[in-house]
């Protein structure tokens, strides 16, 4: 059972996320946030869809552990003086499922929760962005990572020239990229990641190959790409890149579990981004 102290904690914790992410979004409408407080609020239109996606992502996780009786106390938001303002969420489990259906659906409903938010503040963010011709604008910086899932919708919403553009990204639609970013980053099979649970659901003992192939890869990544992949891999040693034993470690799942699986692995595909960031 959660103490007041600990509700406490992740309330404040919320709180302290909304004003990084507020101020994050100021900057990127490039206001200061400290100057006034039209300068801060102007950082809403990015926070207030990034903390829906966000909070959507852990209530799902946080709903489904309830209805398999699993102990889910209150997420904690993570702020972070970083460009996107935070660091994400996590939901400290003080134990795992006993069964790998329930750490399936768990594992899942996170993601599924949080990606649908995304795609709709990033269809609705392109609608508000302005799309110029040619290439990079003079003066640009910095240049965001197109997904194949922002691609398509890019072409289905964008009101702006066709052929060779520059999508100069509003930040409802930088809120909604974030949230593709949080779901890739998640659904990486890795680890306790909810990508990591996925695989540990489906292949048991069988996918602690896959989860330690997945380190090499980001290396790579970082070599060839986004140095940023080395951070990742460096965190992801840090927590832990095996997974713990179940205790249902022999139980079946259903076949719509795997086809729910097979599609984890789709959307994973569809959101990926292998340079995320880079500066013009």
């Amino acid at each position: 059972m959660e103490t007041v102290r600990g509700k406490r904690l992740a309330a404040f914790l919320f709180f302290l996320t909304c004003l990084t992410t507020t101020g994050a979004g100021a900057l990127l409408a490039g206001r200061d946030p400290l100057s006034s407080l039209g300068g801060f609020a102007s950082g809403f239109s990015y926070s207030i869809p990034l903390m829906l996606i966000l909070s959507a992502h852990e209530a799902g996780h946080y709903f489904v552990a309830r209805r398999y009786g699993v102990v889910s106390p209150l997420p904690w938001f993570i702020p972070a003086p970083t460009l996107i303002g935070t660091f994400g969420a996590v939901i400290r489990l003080p134990r795992l499922p006993g069964s790998r259906l329930a750490l399936f659906d768990i594992a899942l409903a996170g993601p599924l929760a949080g990606l649908i938010p995304s795609i709709v503040a990033l269809a609705v963010g392109i609608r508000l962005s302005t799309s110029l011709p040619g290439g990079s604008p003079p003066g640009s910086g910095l240049e965001i990572g197109e997904s194949l899932l922002f691609r398509f919708l890019e072409w289905t919403f964008s009101t702006g020239p066709t052929g060779h553009s520059t999508l100069l990204l509003s930040p409802v639609g930088f809120a909604g990229w974030v949230g593709l970013l949080v779901t890739a980053l998640n659904l990486m099979p890795v680890g306790q990641l909810d990508g990591g649970h996925l695989a540990w659901a489906l292949l048991g003992s069988r996918a602690r190959g896959l989860l330690w192939g997945i380190f090499p890869l980001l290396l790579y990544l970082g070599l060839r790409g986004w140095k940023g992949w080395w951070i990742w891999a460096a965190l992801l040693l840090l927590m832990g890149i095996s997974h713990p034993e179940i205790s249902g470690e022999g139980d079946r799942l259903p076949v719509s579990r795997i086809v729910w699986g097979i599609a984890a692995l789709v959307i994973e595909v569809l959101v990926f981004v292998p340079v995320p960031l880079k500066f013009a």
